[in-house]
């Protein structure tokens, strides 16, 4: 399998351009830069999930506590004995090297002696307590269900003194989905009593490094990548080299003509004998001396001894 003819020009070209490529992708992925700019940074950030359930919740009363620590393990271990000790519910729990997010319920009872404990770090930077603007009182879903229920009765008793078929398939219906309504009024009624009875606390513990470390990080991240990056591209083009080569014998073998080869020495030549020389600066003329004809000679001859005589 014969290879492509290249240039050295073009190799190079091709060489700057998968090294610039790589730094750009090794740049963008660490943000090494952003690490030389900041003096500090905050490893870790609140998983999404977490900042949804905790702003589409609708409890009465929500609290959101923030610890930035350099030891992230030693924090970690007082909040779960917090958890623990209390029996407190966890809705939600994700935890990595760099950031904790947990959601838990805390009973409104209990709520000043458990947010005294949790309070009570150097480590928390933030706390914030929100009080929720849409609520349904508990004492109107309880009204809501005891008329509902009423209705419900009025079926049951119209059911019973029905005699045509149609009626009754009717009430059956109608029955059917005023037990649907019932069901979800008493749902709503039951999340309501545990919104209103417990308090929702979001836990977020973001680990600290100094800015040599985010430096580090970073440096670390912008080699890895570009070494990998580099790796991947040149690989790439590799097999686009060998699939173009693949392609070029496959074609020559159905005969189909190619611009594939190697380059003529002599890349052109002129009706008046010149010819020029691809491979060297050179212009290369050649002469060509037309060789008279025998009956052309014999004349020749004559007319020299007629000029001798």
């Amino acid at each position: 399998m014969t290879a492509l003819y290249i240039t050295r020009r073009i190799k190079n070209v091709i060489m700057i351009g998968v090294v610039i490529i790589a730094l750009i992708i090794a740049f963008g992925k660490s943000q090494i830069i952003n690490a030389f700019l900041k003096p500090s940074d905050i490893m870790g950030q609140t998983p999404k999930k977490a900042e949804e359930m905790f702003n589409k919740s609708k409890y009465d009363t929500k609290i959101e506590l923030k610890y930035i620590t350099k030891d992230i393990k030693e924090i970690k271990r007082a909040v779960d004995d917090i958890i623990i000790t209390n029996d407190l519910n966890t809705i939600y729990s994700k935890s990595s090297s760099n950031n904790i997010a947990k959601l838990i319920e805390i009973p409104r009872d209990d709520y000043k002696e458990i947010i005294t404990s949790l309070r009570n770090h150097e480590e928390l930077k933030s706390d914030e307590l929100v009080q929720s603007a849409e609520s349904a009182p508990i004492e109107s879903l309880k009204q809501r269900i005891k008329d509902e229920e009423k209705i419900k009765e009025k079926l049951l008793n119209d059911l019973t003194q029905v005699r045509s078929v149609y009626e009754t398939e009717n009430l059956q219906q109608n029955l059917k989905r005023q037990n649907d309504t019932l069901d979800s009024l008493r749902q709503s009624l039951t999340a309501k009593k545990q919104q209103t009875n417990n308090v929702l606390a979001k836990i977020d513990i973001s680990k600290f490094v100094s800015r040599a470390d985010v430096t580090q990080h970073a440096f670390k991240s912008f080699l890895a990548t570009f070494v990998i990056s580099l790796l991947f591209i040149s690989v790439a083009l590799f097999v686009i080299y060998f699939i173009i080569i693949l392609f070029t014998k496959l074609f020559s073998i159905l005969g189909i003509k190619t611009t594939h080869g190697k380059p003529s020495r002599y890349g052109s030549t002129s009706s008046y004998g010149y010819g020029y020389d691809y491979g060297s600066k050179k212009k290369i003329k050649r002469k060509y001396i037309r060789k008279p004809r025998s009956g052309e000679s014999e004349n020749s001859e004559e007319h020299k001894d007629k000029e001798d005589k």
